[in-house]
């Protein structure tokens, strides 16, 4: 079984060992523009829409639940969800398309330089990242910040609720604006330099 969280809706498929597509549904989820340049998702409805297509996808196809060998997530990058540390949210979660952090920006481009934040993590630094918008919410709503456990993408925040585990795995993480995609580790030198706690971070993994 494998779930597409993606901008406005969760694509769901399931597919047998060989290959062959046995069902597909989609559920979708509003997506909320506050004030301009604003995008954000409520994250339980993220998990309604992975639980609620899970049972579609299984009763249309008549597959039982004790048969599905493994489920698999890809998603909608670039996010910001920060979570306590029984992973509950502290607020909605800012989208890829959520740019309010152009401040955050700047700070970015003044600590560490474009060129050298091109150099460790193969992307431009920007407001569309997770680096920034986690910025936006430390200088905006720092009592947030403070009890934020970890930052978490789309398809993190689902492990965490399947598995307990807060991880996350390289792609996402190198749409944050904090992995260093030659180590494959967080950049400690960003981190620094952007001042955050790099407590927030999820363990890494490959896909």
């Amino acid at each position: 079984m494998a779930h597409d969280l993606g901008t406005s809706g969760n694509k769901a498929t399931l597919y047998d060992c060989d290959g062959v597509l046995i069902g597909s549904c989609v559920e979708s989820y509003v997506v909320s523009y506050p004030k301009d340049t604003w995008a954000e998702v409520n994250p339980i409805d993220l998990w309604r829409a992975v639980c609620n297509s899970t049972k579609q996808l299984l009763e249309k196809t008549g597959i039982k639940a004790e048969d599905i060998a493994a489920v698999s997530f890809s998603g909608q990058m670039m996010g910001c969800l920060v979570v306590d540390q029984d992973g509950v949210p502290l607020r909605p979660m800012m989208i890829w398309a959520d740019t309010r952090s152009v401040k955050q920006e700047q700070f970015m481009k003044d600590a560490i330089g474009e060129k050298r934040g091109y150099q460790i993590t193969g992307h431009r630094l920007s407001a569309s990242y997770s680096a920034a918008k986690l910025l936006w919410i430390k200088e905006n709503e720092p009592q947030i910040y403070d009890r934020a456990y970890r930052m978490l993408q789309a398809k993190d925040y689902i492990i965490y609720r399947l598995t307990g585990q807060f991880v996350t795995d390289l792609s996402d993480a190198s749409g944050t604006n904090l992995l260093d995609i030659e180590k494959q580790t967080w950049s400690t030198e960003l981190i620094q330099a952007f001042q955050i706690r790099v407590e927030l971070l999820p363990e890494l993994h490959s896909s």
